[in-house]
């Protein structure tokens, strides 16, 4: 597949970072939270880590501001993945949050998506998943 756009779900130290790195790398990102003001948090930690790819990359400002403009924020997860290829899931490692979070992915996002997990415990996400999956 030809990935273009790519969601982050979760905008916390970890999902920012990989949103960021993706969007630096030329992809269309979409970041997605549970509220605004979650997202403001995440935006200015973005923003933090502009100074450190020029720094420690030598990245230009064009660069590192080009990788922000590649980027959207969403508090609505069917706008946030209405046109995702590539679904990165960066949430807290809750079992419930998890699960009522792929059940609503897996109702809204369109059937091109693949879904890929960030979880540290890969052996839950993927179980929690395929739950969520048999029951739409």
């Amino acid at each position: 597949m030809n990935y273009k756009n790519i969601t982050v779900a979760g905008s916390g130290v970890l999902g920012s970072q990989i949103a960021y790195q993706t969007a630096f790398k030329e992809f269309n990102v979409t970041v997605y939270d549970i509220n605004d003001q979650a997202l403001e948090v995440a935006k200015k930690r973005i923003m933090d880590l502009k100074p450190r790819y020029q720094k420690d990359l030598g990245a230009t400002e064009e660069e590192v501001n080009s990788a922000f403009d590649r980027m959207s924020f969403y508090s609505d997860l069917s706008q946030a993945v209405a046109e995702a290829d590539l679904v990165i899931e960066a949430i807290p490692e809750v079992v419930q949050i998890k699960t009522d979070f792929y059940m609503e992915l897996g109702k809204v996002a369109p059937e091109k998506t693949v879904f890929a997990t960030n979880s540290s415990y890969y052996q839950v996400n993927l179980r929690i998943l395929l739950d969520a999956l048999k029951n739409l």
